[in-house]
């Protein structure tokens, strides 16, 4: 890491000029004077800056300046130097270019996270293709994404049978777990509009594999038609939460038993292809990592003309009995994407208002505004509106990831099968970035210096911090550490996605903070995080960290 100049006074003297020349792609610095963007502060901003090359159904933030992006084989804009096209990129953030990944099945409608060792594991696809692509199935498949700083790295699949999933799996959910590995659940052994029984897969599997194979889970009969891409979330207590459809439950996957069953949500169903989104809310140490999850919009029927939910389901599962209190989602919203920002508020975008989840005119009506809820402001008071828009629709098949500037990378959306660039709506090559007001209440923003690569739990880690103008203001300055897990993105999932908020003290000539690392696993699952110091509001950018049980079990 670059070294930074710790003193204040020399800080303040580095001109925005000169910012811009060094972080030019950030939105963050500006040659003009900020009284001329105040509006922004307000409302952010919506640009659109760069093409992803192939169309954006999965992606994932592997590093501070990268990005994979995996579509399913077929036609699109970047291509191999045989001529064929690709359909996985690494996309640049610095440059909004790109390169190609080769791939060998179809990773179609497939899911992701990461293990301990810094391991990107991809499971699951689709069919096998034909004469164009010559593309081999993908149901069982495991592809394997060491993160790297240069071009070298490159997607490993094997053919062996101990190299892939015992099932098929296609639309299945990932979730990482505190031991380091992989929780596969459910999904078709085939692509359908919707999942029947025929097809069902209704089992859950762990990768590196166990030697027990798949473990029959009973909900995912329970919750059919409605049960593809569940929501997963690890909870403080090492349970996860399941959601389905409308029904969602505690599971013990240690003892392979339910230990609660939840309230069913009221509304439609959530899931594909009625498909809503959810976030597992910020835990926090000073509330005892009081457990929340959000569940916002889907759709009520499978017709095209059907209309979007408008409402979210907020339950606190610490309650003695819990119960999903109901709020507005102020617009009607099938296919939303919810996304941490760096504060810990969650930026909802993307998405529709009329139809359902799938290829071909099932969907219409984009919604084009992005909106902000504030999970710690009182029910009636968290929603922020009037940001700024886009004009771009992203329906079925787009994605969103917080980076680590700050922004919100947005792309995607392709609802049409063959891709057809002339559609109504057509396949989406763009890429957008939203620019929270947060970037523009301050002239400058925290500087951070001296974070170590690896924490290992419970540990306290002492980083310079220059916190520049931002001490100037009256009253003592409000600091907040944030530890963010992006999560694997896909058809409005945002697997493993967490926020924690870390324990923390500031020294006295507010030049050094001592942050408390996460107490144990269950908090924050090992792998990687990026850590966002903020002042008054205002975030540092986001510095990647690695949080493991030992340094030595990072591998990359």
């Amino acid at each position: 890491m670059r070294s930074l100049c710790l003193s204040l006074a020399c800080v303040a003297s580095i001109s925005l000029f000169v910012h811009a020349q060094e972080d030019s792609y950030t939105p963050f610095y500006w040659s003009q004077s900020q009284d001329d963007l105040s509006s922004y502060a307000t409302t952010g901003k919506m640009e659109q800056k760069g093409r992803t090359g192939v169309s954006a159904m999965h992606a994932v933030l592997v590093n501070e300046n990268s990005i994979v992006i995996i579509d399913k084989a077929e036609w699109n804009e970047a291509k191999y130097d045989s001529g064929q096209s690709a359909y996985s990129v690494q996309y640049f953030i610095d440059t909004n270019e790109y390169r190609v990944l080769p791939l060998d099945t179809n990773s179609f409608c497939s899911a992701g996270g990461f293990l301990a060792n810094g391991t990107l594991v991809n499971t699951g696809g689709g069919e096998m293709t034909g004469r164009t692509w010559k593309v081999a199935e993908g149901y069982k498949s495991i592809r394997l994404f060491n993160p790297c700083l240069d071009d070298s790295c490159q997607w490993n699949e094997y053919a062996l049978p101990n190299t892939r999933m015992a099932s098929n799996r296609w639309y299945p959910t990932v979730e990482q777990l505190p031991e380091g590995n992989l929780f596969i659940l459910g999904g078709s052994l085939v692509p359908a509009a919707v999942n029947r029984d025929e097809i069902n897969v209704p089992t859950y599997e762990f990768w590196p594999p166990q030697k027990e194979g798949p473990i029959d889970f009973p909900f995912l009969l329970e919750t059919m038609p409605y049960n593809l891409y569940a929501f997963i979330f690890t909870l403080p207590d090492g349970n996860l939460f399941i959601f389905a459809n409308k029904q969602s439950i505690i599971y013990d996957y240690h003892k392979q038993e339910i230990v609660r069953r939840l309230p069913d949500i009221p509304g439609p169903p959530r899931s594909y292809p009625l498909t809503g989104g959810a976030v597992m809310l910020p835990l926090d140490p000073e509330n005892d990592y009081k457990v929340e999850i959000l569940v916002c919009g889907g759709s009520e029927k499978m017709d095209k003309n059907s209309v979007a939910d408008n409402t979210c389901g907020r339950i606190n599962l610490d309650d003695e009995a819990p119960e999903w209190e109901m709020e507005t989602f102020i617009h009607k919203r099938l296919m939303p994407d919810g996304v941490f920002l760096a504060d810990g508020t969650v930026l909802w975008v993307n998405g529709c208002q009329r139809g359902w989840a799938g290829y071909n005119n099932r969907n219409h009506d984009p919604t084009f505004d992005p909106l902000i809820y504030d999970p710690e402001k009182p029910a009636g008071e968290r929603w922020t509106e009037g940001l700024a828009n886009t004009d771009i629709a992203r329906m079925y098949h787009s994605v969103a990831i917080t980076i680590p500037d700050g922004r919100v990378w947005i792309a995607g959306s392709n609802n049409n099968n063959p891709p057809n660039v002339t559609a109504e709506y057509p396949t989406e090559f763009r890429v957008e970035y939203f620019s929270p007001p947060y970037l523009f209440k301050s002239k400058t923003r925290p500087l951070l210096s001296h974070v170590p690569r690896v924490f290992t739990y419970a540990d306290k880690i002492t980083i310079l911090v220059n916190l520049g103008d931002l001490t100037a203001q009256e009253g003592e300055p409000e600091i907040k550490v944030g530890l963010l897990r992006q999560g694997f993105s896909t058809h409005s999932m945002h697997m493993s996605q967490r926020y924690v908020v870390l324990r923390h003290s500031v020294s006295k000539d507010f030049q050094s903070i001592t942050i408390e690392a996460p107490p144990n696993a269950n908090i924050f699952p090992p792998g990687s995080g990026y850590l966002f110091v903020l002042c008054d509001g205002v975030p540092s950018k986001g510095t990647e960290v690695f949080v493991e049980h030992d340094v030595n079990d990072l591998m990359i």
